[in-house]
């Protein structure tokens, strides 16, 4: 840690001092407290929030608002572009486990990387789109999102002028959970299949002190896995507290931390497997076809038992922590100016270490890699916030104008012993003979299919791979610093009728960091951009609203180490038309239809090749175009549908090397997601059961890989049906519903995203009591 803080200190020596920080402050103290000292003239000033959208109530899974497309607490209808809400009634009736399946019924997301991997949990692409913006409360806040702390998830398409790096396939934005006005506890408790079990409690205190809201989270589940060893524990504490000091101010602060540790099974990859392949005809394996090497063909493994890991008990560890602070102020100047300034913290440490199998030969054998690798991720954001209501003539605007500032810190350190290399067979050896443990260099699929144990295996553990293994680099410390100015104006007009949303973003990046050894890898590099967006929405009735929107997005790219030189930056643009239905067929019918298209240049793309244990690097141009389709239903009294459909060709449209034509990764052809609820009558006799399920198919092929190398490693499509039954009854005179979650009714294999399988099936139990 030391080392950590002696980093932080010669980087504050070099490039100065943080003044924005203490800028930002100022202005936020000095705003304060002079509209508190205004207050007493204006004593009937109006509470007005429009930066909380966890208040307004939602029809089970439809909501009607949103703030993540204009920052503000906005009707959806009202928002020229297409916002997917996965309300929190949704996340408990449809989630079994992880937060990372809580996507899986929006048809234009898919998964792309599998969690437990070096620094990073899972990752999605949006439209096509690998997304990095996965944000809390409208900033990043780390990787690991407790399902428990996310009161609902926003799913904004299309970039976004309000954020910092934004991803031209939109944005996933979660919104944590806030104090409410009633005091109530609530306790869960979950069992299921492979020894799982879990409990959460939520416990709202309406007023502990004067004006003082509390709201204090807690969760913990335990595993054994449906993998040959697969034990994974989590454990998470929060605490969100609301604070209305006057009329006008309040004080929002949210707390976190959160673990998660156990065998790291999903980094154990499902392995690939090299088989040579004559893909032009000729008779022959010596070719190279669209990027692909014939005479080493790479694609998904076709014999490894679904419940594969080759991780071992004496060795394999994974351990994630993960700790989150966010402030918010909200002061009311006047009625007619807002400000918030919000300030958020997040740290993240991981340490993992597995053996891993990566692919099979032609001759049905693999190698091993043993590595280790300790990570960690360090962020502070600050935004201030105004938002404006005015008149000019008979136009309404609504403004936002903000500045973010957002500092990262990322370090990652990997040593690793590999049979392969001849150096680190040595090290192997030597190690074997110093411990007396004998290391599994190969495994065949002969061995795998005669039930070979290789869970009981010796493995070298962390602290004999970090001592004796080679690193895997030489980086140490790596900073960026985001600053980014935005203004947005929600213009309406023609009796509310028109709605004109233009906004702009200036956004600087700089980066710089530190070798392993503190010292600097040189001067900072600085990327700036201005990006645009501009939208319309028309109101043909109450119940139809047309709407389009175009934007812009910019992000750097790394260095080229061939030229000496940094590649060109990414730059995008998106084009969006669409129609939002809002109470159709009196009432039952709502949602959103869109056509999209987005054009990305300079994307540089880059996978590890396992047979010349390099990375591939590809430049290409992409497109993204298609169709998005999300509807509500209000069939009946208590019978609730939700359905969407996504069209997607998403694919590589120029490229200097054979990625001409690639299919993006992760980008389905197409998916459909069909999800209902059903709530029995009071007088039918089933009083309190509520019944629901959904399904998910997803048409191949999917590209599970960036790189044209990889172009034969796809997925052939799938199909997922999710059951589940609700009881809700009083045990003790208190109101307690009983639970049954079944997720993959059908029990059907696929590969999720590269080399991270579906889960099989799954029954989980669970109670919730009330107090």
């Amino acid at each position: 840690m030391n080392a950590k803080f002696s980093l932080m200190a010669q980087r504050a020596a070099l490039f100065g001092p943080a003044r924005f920080t203490r800028t930002t402050l100022a202005v936020v103290l000095v705003s304060l407290a002079s509209s508190v000292s205004a207050q007493d003239d204006n004593s009937d000033v109006i509470t007005l929030d429009p930066f909380d959208v966890t208040s307004v109530e939602t029809d089970r899974y439809l909501a009607s608002n949103s703030i993540s497309g204009t920052a503000m607490n906005t009707l959806l209808k009202d928002i020229p572009m297409t916002i997917n809400v996965i309300t929190n009634e949704f996340l408990d009736d449809a989630i079994v486990g992880d937060l990372e399946r809580a996507l899986d019924f929006n048809s234009s997301v898919s998964q792309t990387t599998r969690g437990q991997i070096s620094n990073q949990n899972a990752i999605y692409s949006l439209r096509g789109f690998r997304n990095r913006n996965v944000l809390l409360d409208g900033v990043m806040g780390g990787d690991h999102m407790p399902r428990y702390l996310v009161d609902r998830i926003e799913v904004v398409k299309g970039p976004n002028t309000l954020y910092g790096q934004s991803d031209p396939g939109g944005l996933v934005n979660m919104i944590s959970k806030r104090p409410r006005s009633d005091n109530r506890t609530v306790v869960t408790s979950r069992f299921g299949q492979d020894s799982t079990y879990g409990a959460d409690i939520d416990m709202n205190i309406a007023q502990i002190a004067p004006n003082v809201g509390l709201r204090l989270l807690g969760s913990f589940d335990d595993t054994k896995g449906w993998r040959w060893r697969d034990d994974k524990d989590s454990t998470f504490l929060a605490a969100s507290a609301e604070w209305k000091v006057t009329d006008a101010t309040k004080i929002r602060f949210i707390a976190s931390t959160a673990n998660k540790g156990g065998l790291p099974t999903n980094r154990a990859t499902y392995s690939f497997m090299r088989i040579p392949t004559d893909l032009n005809g000729d008779g022959d394996t010596n070719d190279r076809v669209g990027g692909v090497v014939e005479a080493t063909a790479r694609y998904n493994n076709d014999f490894l038992p679904w419940e594969w890991t080759s991780e071992t008990e004496q060795a394999s560890d994974f351990n994630q922590t993960h700790q989150y602070a966010q402030l918010n102020v909200i002061h009311q100047v006047n009625d007619m100016l807002n400000l918030q300034y919000s300030y958020t913290k997040s740290y993240r440490e991981t340490h993992v270490t597995f053996r891993e199998y990566n692919t099979f030969s032609p001759a049905k054998s693999v190698s091993a890699n043993y590595t280790t690798s300790t990570s960690e991720n360090e962020t502070d954001a600050h935004t201030l916030n105004a938002f404006i209501t005015a008149e000019t003539g008979e136009v309404k605007h609504n403004i936002i104008a903000g500045v973010r500032y957002t500092d990262d810190r990322r370090f990652g350190q990997g040593n690793r012993l590999r049979p392969t290399n001849g150096g680190e067979r040595v090290i192997l050896d030597w190690l074997a003979g110093q411990t007396g443990k004998n290391f599994r260099h190969t495994v065949t699929k002969d061995e795998i299919l005669a039930g070979a144990q290789l869970w009981l295996d010796d493995a070298p553990t962390r602290t004999e791979l970090r001592t004796y293994g080679p690193r895997t680099n030489q980086n140490g410390d790596n900073f960026e610093e985001v600053t980014t100015l935005f203004v947005s104006d929600s213009m309406t007009m023609m009796e509310d009728r028109l709605r004109i949303l233009a906004g702009l973003r200036n956004i600087e990046i700089t980066g710089f960091g530190f070798n392993a050894s503190g010292v600097s890898n040189g001067a900072k590099r600085t990327s700036k951009d201005t990006s645009y967006q501009l939208g319309a929405n028309f109101a043909i009735n109450d119940s139809l609203v047309l709407f389009a929107n175009t934007a812009t997005a910019f992000n750097p790219n790394g260095f080229n180490s061939d030229t000496g030189a940094f590649f060109d930056p990414e730059e995008s643009e998106a084009f969006e038309v669409g129609a939002k239905l809002d109470g159709l067929l009196g009432g039952k019918l709502s949602g959103s239809v869109a056509l999209f298209k987005i054009d990305k240049q300079n994307v540089v793309r880059s996978d590890f090749n396992p047979v010349t244990f390099m990375s591939d690097r590809e430049i290409t141009d992409d497109r993204s175009e298609g169709i998005d389709l999300e509807l509500f239903l209000n069939a009946s009294e208590g019978w609730q549908i939700t359905l969407g459909y996504t069209h997607l060709d998403a694919r590589t449209v120029v490229s200097q090397t054979e990625a001409l034509g690639l299919r993006l990764e992760g980008a389905a052809p197409d998916k459909l997601t069909f999800f209902t609820t059903y709530s029995f009558a009071d007088d039918s006799g089933l009083k309190g059961l509520r019944i629901g399920g959904g399904a998910i198919k997803a048409w191949g092929p999917i590209q599970q890989f960036g790189t044209s190398g990889n172009r034969l490693v796809v997925e052939d499509g799938y199909t997922q049906v999710n059951v589940f039954a609700r009881y809700r009854t009083e045990l003790f005179d208190r109101p307690t519903t009983f639970g049954l979650n079944v997720s993959n009714l059908g029990d059907e294999f696929f590969i999720r995203a590269r080399a991270n399988t579906g889960t099989p099936r799954q029954v989980m139990g669970s109670i919730r009591m009330e107090f």
